[in-house]
């Protein structure tokens, strides 16, 4: 019995980390500019996107080039924000990460 009580101790003590955790991601906050820099989206380490800015000249840029700086954009600000949330987790679980 004093067992489960242990176990259910450790799991709340882990959601309380979590929920810490989950925390501190929505408040960090990363910038991330477009190849061209046509666009930039800020984006926080829980993958939410917060702003994205276009550049007064992206009118100079054909439609297929806009396409591919939105798509390089976001997968570099998906990516950031994942680097940054792998980080913050293996740094709460005591782990250390290998920088990508």
């Amino acid at each position: 019995m004093f067992d489960k009580l242990g176990q259910l101790k450790d799991l709340w003590q882990l959601k309380n980390q979590m929920a810490e955790i989950k925390k501190r991601m929505d408040n960090m906050v990363i910038k991330a500019s477009s190849p061209s820099h046509v666009f930039e989206i800020t984006i926080t380490g829980s993958q939410e996107i917060k702003e994205v800015t276009v550049a007064e000249n992206f009118k100079d840029f054909p439609r297929e080039k806009l396409g591919e700086e939105l798509t390089a954009v976001m997968n570099k600000a998906i990516k950031d924000s994942q680097a940054m949330a792998a980080q913050a987790m293996g740094g709460a679980m005591g782990m250390e990460l290998p920088k990508a």
